[in-house]
């Protein structure tokens, strides 16, 4: 993998961490300005930046976390993340233990990466 991948594969990681952590300034710092979260549940299948960052900081708990899969496929300042994620955590009383399928978009910015898009899908039978 070469150092721009490992890059990406870090920010990844830290993405998780920072919501794990509810760290709102990281957050802040990695998502852009126009950020979606696709993850078709009903009623909340599309988040914009503002909801997704909301409902983190409020709701949403992972107790623990791990990447089963990480790749990444880089196209000049873009990148795409394929992985296979997998959670234990709540959103307010729910459990939210899963394992996803997620892909992200990162761009490259003259301040550093910033993730556009994710698109989170939870893996039936898992």
């Amino acid at each position: 993998m070469n150092e721009d991948n490992e890059e990406i594969v870090r920010l990844t990681h830290r993405l998780m961490r920072a919501v794990q952590e509810r760290d709102m300034d990281l957050l802040e710092e990695l998502l852009g300005d126009d950020f979606t979260l696709t993850t078709g549940r009903p009623g909340a299948e599309v988040r914009s930046r503002e909801q997704w960052l909301w409902t983190t900081e409020r709701y949403y708990r992972i107790y623990e976390f791990s990447f089963d899969e990480l790749a990444v496929q880089r196209y000049g300042d873009c990148a795409v993340v394929r992985s296979r994620y997998r959670q234990k955590g709540v959103m307010g009383r729910s459990p939210r233990n899963s394992v996803f399928r997620m892909t992200d978009l990162w761009v490259l910015h003259p301040e550093g990466w910033q993730i556009h898009v994710r698109h989170a899908q939870p893996i039936e039978g898992d």
